[in-house]
């Protein structure tokens, strides 16, 4: 395209699906308008019928061309058709099975069609583990013939190591709520994706038992959440960097000065959270840390910016399809700086948890009592045999890591749970991580925009009555209740699965997402 004219181009930010309409003249322009548009730091840009990226400039293309937006991420097309994907020579298909799991919704087959892709792009997978709120099919096929009509379906899948759980759906390239396994000699970091360390906080605080009818407690509680989106002061920041902090087990110390550090103790955007909960239903007395005369707070968030440009800087010179060579320098930069976006995301979580507290009056120190990564790469043996894998999680919680919280969308129960140890291999060592969504972003805000525009009907959820802080109108519509599959559905699949027990259902009181800056 020459520099001097001007075209209309469809953007599409990824993962958030929100799309607009600019005029630009250069890749510059795309990345300032989605930029301030989306109210993200866009990087990438991507057509999206090919997935090329567009690294110096614009190409000679027409009005109307489509273009995917990322942070960080990569992209890449989706298609139905598999005669369309380009297959990589030395994938060999007899050693990759992708299995799912559930009882409840519809297969999402989208996401299918990403899991495909992920067999077919990246040379050393082995196994793939869809963790999808589908129906209680077991899938399994050679990545040479992955089409659903192909496949064999079996509603009880027998007790191998690629099985899959329940809250699979469409992300960027790789879809959220997946497991795969490599071969340990490589790590592949578009797999884990940008939120690198993203994961659940659940906290018992000091507040005590507030019953249903004490509306008046809520509705102050909700006025006095303020100042949670504003950055710290550099030296508070930099002393809890360095503080001792037990989370709920001992957490490193973080010494580098990183541009990103402003962020720390914020939430961000998207669906991350934090939430006030009190016991519904406490289904296991013997642990001596659940009662239903505390209050205990749930927090869902990452390392904000800083993971995110940790992928940058491995994925802009590189075919992301290669991967990382254990044993090379790049891999070990790699691997430190993915090991320090994880602790930084705890101390994130933590540094959350105490301001969300202070701001109800308790400023003791919170006692955590479980905290988990759910995007990460882990070492991990697997079969009888017990051969290593690098276990790539990207919207999976672990389950070796003892008890799991599964929150449900907003509005809805979350659930404490607990693996069951002699089951864990079945599902790749990985849980659901949530509820998973059932309507993409854009679909949300266009259907929920005409259903409620007054978003103030919003501020109350309806079922349970619980209170929501979100100033931001189009994430209220995009964050819907609705626009998420049923947790109980989720639940019940890996409890059929007999992969969990639940331990407690906890009810919202108050859900903050963010307020408004003035």
């Amino acid at each position: 395209m020459a520099s001097n004219t001007k075209i209309r181009v469809t953007v599409t930010l990824q993962p958030s699906g929100k799309s607009s309409v600019i005029i630009v003249q250069t890749l510059e322009d795309v990345l300032r308008q989605c930029s301030s548009k989306f109210r993200v730091k866009a990087r990438r840009v991507f057509l999206a019928t090919t997935g090329e990226e567009l690294s110096k400039d614009l190409p000679r293309i027409s009005n109307d061309t489509k273009l995917i937006v990322t942070c960080g991420d990569a992209y890449t097309a989706t298609t139905n058709s598999t005669s369309t994907i380009k297959k990589d020579s030395a994938i060999d298909p007899s050693t990759v099975s992708i299995q799912i799991i559930a009882n409840r919704t519809l297969v999402d087959e989208a996401a299918i069609d990403q899991l495909k892709n992920v067999a077919r792009l990246y040379p050393k997978v082995k196994h793939i583990w869809g963790i999808d709120n589908s129906n209680s099919f077991f899938f399994k096929g050679e990545t040479a013939d992955l089409n659903p009509k192909n496949l064999k379906i079996e509603k009880h899948p027998p007790p191998v190591n690629d099985v899959g759980m329940p809250d699979l759906h469409v992300g960027q390239s790789t879809p959220i709520g997946c497991v795969v396994a490599t071969e340990p000699t490589v790590v592949y970091p578009e797999l884990i994706g940008s939120d690198i360390g993203c994961g659940m906080s659940f906290i018992r605080t000091r507040l005590g038992h507030i019953s249903e009818d004490d509306e008046r407690k809520l509705i102050k509680w909700t006025k006095q959440l303020q100042g949670l989106d504003d950055y710290l002061s550099k030296e508070t920041i930099e002393d809890f960097l360095q503080s001792n902090l037990e989370w709920p087990i001992p957490v490193d110390k973080i010494s580098n000065d990183h541009i990103e550090n402003e962020q720390l103790g914020t939430i961000g955007a998207g669906n991350h959270f934090v939430e006030l909960q009190r016991i519904e239903e406490l289904h296991d007395n013997t642990c001596d840390d659940l009662s239903t005369d505390h209050l205990y707070l749930l927090v869902h968030s990452g390392s904000r910016s800083l993971g995110e440009r940790f992928l940058r800087e491995f994925g802009k010179d590189n075919d992301h399809t290669r991967g990382l060579e254990r044993g090379t320098d790049a891999y070990e930069i790699y691997m430190q700086k993915h090991d320090e976006a994880c602790t930084w995301a705890k101390r994130n979580r933590a540094l959350i948890a105490q301001r969300f507290l202070a701001c109800l009056g308790d400023t003791s120190p919170p006692q955590c009592l479980v905290d988990i990564w759910h995007n990460n790469v882990v070492l991990k043996e697997l079969g009888s045999e017990k051969s290593q894998v690098h276990l790539h999680r990207k919207g999976a919680a672990p389950s070796d890591k003892g008890r799991i919280i599964i929150p449900g969308s907003r509005g809805t129960h979350s659930y404490l749970v607990e693996s069951i140890d002699e089951n864990q291999e079945s599902s790749g060592y990985s849980l659901a991580h949530g509820a998973g969504r059932a309507m993409s972003r854009s679909k949300a805000r266009q259907y929920f925009s005409e259903k409620y525009p007054n978003t103030d009907r919003l501020k109350i959820t309806e079922s349970l009555e619980s209170h929501v802080v979100c100033d931001d109108k189009q994430l209220l519509y995009e964050e819907h209740p609705q626009a998420y599959k049923t947790i109980d559905a989720v639940i019940d699949d890996l409890v059929e699965a007999k992969l969990i027990r639940v331990i407690a259902k906890m009810r919202p009181l108050i859900t903050y997402k963010t307020r408004l800056t003035h």
